[in-house]
């Protein structure tokens, strides 16, 4: 009885040596060729976000919440893979189809978009714009995400496009989204700095008249000194410069009229004299530029014909 208990002991114990040095002599090959294992491509295992709508029979918050974890550790695994998470876009898409007032989704959205272990792609870029912009439209009063989505847009994805023209675009309606966070502005203490920003990218865009509309509504809004003193010296250098392009426009106007009128007199004289009009024509009260009798009076309704 002990005999058979002693063999069945040592049998169990031969059987796990032989197992220990089985693993001990395979271990190294295998581990070699799991190493060399690498996933090229991920699978987009969801149907169309309005089917997902219609699968999580009412439980939509819950599930968005589900994926949208799920996303972050894909992203995170994608990231120490150095491997792109092809379908993030599409993820998020689902999920803030679920919960169009989902937060999240929208905020970090750009970061889990174009933010990935390669170089973005264009797509990437438009695909995050147009998140962003889905969650503004759903969050209208949400201060932060219209100052993130306008800095994304602006200064971000911008500068990686190739075409100027639609790096152009892009700095511009990154500085609509901005000066709309400055409208809205909140608690936070570091927006309205943000603000002459926008201002200056309106500026740089050619967009004067939106800028000086933008400066003159934020004014009413905020309550820093600091910044509304730096805004309102924008605000006069702006208004300055455009009196000055004003008056340059003019005189290159009258002097263009001079030209094509009284060339044969100097510039002096023609001042002088009134503006070339048709007596007959004006007769009948007519009040347009060619029957202005006086520089002043053609001026004036040069004016009135730009506005």
């Amino acid at each position: 009885m002990r005999s058979s208990r002693r063999a069945r002991t040592v049998a169990a114990v031969g059987v796990i040596a032989a197992a220990a040095a089985g693993v001990g002599a395979l271990r190294a090959p295998l581990a070699e060729k799991f190493s060399k294992v690498r996933e090229r491509s991920d699978v987009y295992a969801l149907p169309k976000p309005e089917q997902v709508v219609v699968a999580s029979l009412g439980y939509r918050a819950a599930l968005a919440d589900l994926l949208f974890a799920h996303v972050l550790v894909w992203h995170g695994l994608h990231f120490a893979e150095k491997r792109r998470l092809e379908f993030a876009a599409e993820y998020l898409d689902t999920i803030v189809t679920l919960d169009p007032t989902f937060r999240d989704p929208y905020y970090f959205g750009d970061t889990l978009i174009a933010m990935q272990p390669t170089r973005p792609r264009h797509q990437d870029y438009v695909r995050a714009r147009r998140l962003l912009e889905r969650g503004m439209d759903a969050r209208p009063f949400d201060t932060e995400l219209w100052l993130s989505g306008g800095q994304f847009i602006a200064y971000v994805a911008a500068p990686w496009l190739e075409d100027p023209k639609e790096m152009a675009e892009w700095r511009l309606a990154g500085a609509r989204r901005l000066a709309r966070a400055c409208e809205i502005v909140d608690a936070n203490e570091n927006i309205p700095f943000h603000c002459i920003t926008a201002a200056r990218l309106f500026e740089k865009a050619g967009e004067r008249e939106a800028m000086i509309g933008f400066l003159e509504r934020f004014l009413l809004v905020s309550d820093d000194d600091e910044i509304r003193d730096l805004a309102l010296r924008t605000l006069e250098r702006v208004r300055s410069e455009q009196d000055e392009q004003k008056k340059a426009i003019g005189a290159d106007e009258i002097r263009a009229a001079w030209r094509a009128d009284l060339p044969f007199v100097t510039f002096s004289k023609a001042l002088v004299l009134a503006p070339d009009f048709d007596p007959a024509f004006c007769a009948g009260g007519w009040q347009g530029r060619a029957c202005a009798t006086s520089w002043s009076a053609w001026r004036a309704r040069v004016d009135a014909d730009a506005r």
